[in-house]
């Protein structure tokens, strides 16, 4: 489509040159309504929330929004007990995540990764989907800082 800004792939992305995402007062508003969203376990609403952002966005800091929408889909299918979804979904989600600094949008990155990378550790540590103690995973707060 002409005039349409074509997006990097997570492949380009060079981590030397991460642009921070410039919100709107109105994309603002979105993404905090996402983040309270997601920590009262309305995951699929957090999802749509930081959709709207991400969609908008062609810079390097898309993939952070990305990340958070990941992590809600994740979540979303753990509390319907779509194992396959909740390992496929948080993986990306860890795999965008981690690309950033322990601080990101006024989000404490360090400490979601903590509880993501102990969830990857159960799962990795489990022979098979249907043996794994999925009632044990960690269901993580977005912690915003200043």
């Amino acid at each position: 489509m002409p005039g349409r800004i074509r997006k990097k792939s997570l492949s380009e992305l060079d981590l030397s040159t991460i642009t921070r995402i410039v919100l709107s007062a109105d994309e603002e508003r979105h993404f905090a309504r996402g983040i309270a969203l997601f920590n009262a376990r309305k995951f699929w609403e957090a999802h749509e929330a930081w959709e709207e952002i991400w969609q908008q966005h062609p810079e390097d800091g898309r993939f952070f929004i990305q990340g958070l929408i990941q992590l809600a889909a994740a979540y979303h299918q753990l509390l319907r007990k779509i194992y396959r979804g909740f390992v496929i979904h948080i993986k990306q989600a860890q795999e965008r995540l981690v690309l950033f600094p322990n601080t990101f949008l006024g989000i404490n990155v360090a400490a979601l990764l903590e509880t993501i990378n102990r969830s990857v550790k159960v799962i990795e540590g489990s022979k098979s989907l249907t043996e794994g103690d999925f009632s044990a995973l960690e269901i993580p707060q977005i912690e915003v800082v200043d």
